[in-house]
C-alpha cells in the first residue's frame, strides 16, 4: 500500500513538474508573441509614414507635370502666334516684290 501511494506521488510531482515547465514555456511565448505584436505595431507605423510621403511626393510631381504642360502650352500658342505673323510678313515681302 505504501509503494502504490509513493508511485501516486511521484506521478503528480511529474505532473507538476511537467506543468510548471509547460506554464513558462507558454509564458515565454506569450512574452515573444506581444514582442512581434509590437514589432508588427512599428512596421505597421512606418508603412504608414512611408506612404504618406509617398503621398506627398506624388502630389509634388502631378503639380511639376501639371506647370510643365501648362508651359508647354504657352510656348506651343506663342509658336503658333510667330507662325501667324511670319506669314503674313512673307505674304507682304511677295505683294512689296511683285509691285517693283
Amino acid at each position: 500500500m505504501f509503494d502504490l501511494m509513493e508511485k501516486l506521488y511521484n506521478k503528480v510531482v511529474n505532473i507538476e513538474t511537467k506543468v510548471d515547465r509547460n506554464g513558462e514555456a507558454i509564458e515565454r511565448n506569450a512574452e515573444a508573441i506581444e514582442k512581434n505584436a509590437k514589432a508588427i505595431e512599428k512596421n505597421t507605423q512606418a508603412i504608414v509614414n512611408l506612404e504618406n510621403k509617398m503621398d506627398k511626393n506624388i502630389s509634388v510631381l502631378y503639380d511639376g507635370y501639371k506647370q510643365n504642360t501648362e508651359a508647354i502650352n504657352r510656348l506651343e500658342n506663342k509658336i503658333d502666334k510667330l507662325s501667324d505673323k511670319v506669314e503674313t510678313q512673307e505674304v507682304e515681302i511677295r505683294v512689296l516684290k511683285a509691285v517693283k
